[in-house]
């Protein structure tokens, strides 16, 4: 690997991680909250703080929605 090819790499996962870093960990950004914010594995609507705020939820999986 020469220079040029170590910086882009560099480059790239510095991308990366900011994107990865992005991603906020909120009921409103999980794939288990379904229409009518009503949360798919436990049946229920979440607490409102739960919906802008970061969760520590377990089942939380990223609905891959960049927005």
């Amino acid at each position: 690997m020469n220079l040029q090819e170590l910086n882009a790499i560099k480059t790239h996962l510095k991308k990366q991680l900011k994107d990865i870093e992005s991603i906020q960990v909120t009921c409103l950004r999980c794939e288990q909250l379904q229409s009518g914010n009503m949360c798919q594995k436990f049946d229920a609507r979440p607490p409102a703080d739960w919906l802008h705020n970061t969760v520590d939820c377990e089942h939380w999986a990223w609905d891959n929605i960049p927005f």
